[in-house]
């Protein structure tokens, strides 16, 4: 091969003959997509499967937090407005984060109803009950609002009422334990 006459040199390689089979140029298409869409089978299979939602061991979680307002309604002489509104609603924030997975407890009470809004778990009449309830808390925890010693019990009774409908208790029913 001479340098000065290398494009002439250069000749294209004939294709075997059956290579220009016309049965083989129609059936190429389709062998590739089936290739195509049996790997596509095999990428979508091999995905793990979505693990079942936990289910947590021990008792239920609204027994813990009606304890802890049974606690909170036993100290009814050390009442006091401010403390009193955190004790409740971080109980009833604490209650519907172990039972819904919400993060109440590091959202304010408007971002958390803007979230309850849209929740199908939740009904109406709870989220009219939360915004009622968070507002009274907010005013006694931000406003430094005077309440007096029914006001706080109707917190209490609130917060309880609430949590026992969530749980499916009736009003006064206390939970059989085996």
């Amino acid at each position: 091969m001479k340098p000065d006459r290398l494009i002439e040199d250069l000749t294209l390689v004939p294709l075997p003959q059956w290579w220009e089979n016309p049965w083989l140029l129609l059936s190429l298409p389709v062998v590739i997509g089936l290739v195509a869409y049996s790997l596509g089978r095999w990428w979508l299979q091999r995905r793990p499967p979505t693990p079942a939602p936990a289910v947590p061991e021990g008792p239920p979680p609204h027994e813990a937090f009606l304890a802890r307002l049974a606690a909170l309604r036993s100290n009814r002489g050390h009442w006091v407005g401010h403390p009193f509104a955190v004790d409740v609603s971080e109980i009833l924030r604490g209650y519907l984060e172990a039972r819904y997975a919400f993060s109440v407890r590091f959202q304010t009470s408007r971002e958390f109803l803007e979230l309850a809004a849209t929740d199908p778990r939740l009904n109406p009449e709870h989220r009219a009950t939360l915004r009622d309830f968070l507002g009274r808390c907010d005013l006694l925890k931000f406003a430094q609002g005077v309440a007096t010693e029914s006001e706080l019990a109707a917190l209490i009774d609130t917060a309880e009422r609430f949590i026992r409908e969530c749980a499916g208790l009736a009003p006064g029913q206390r939970e059989e334990n085996p």
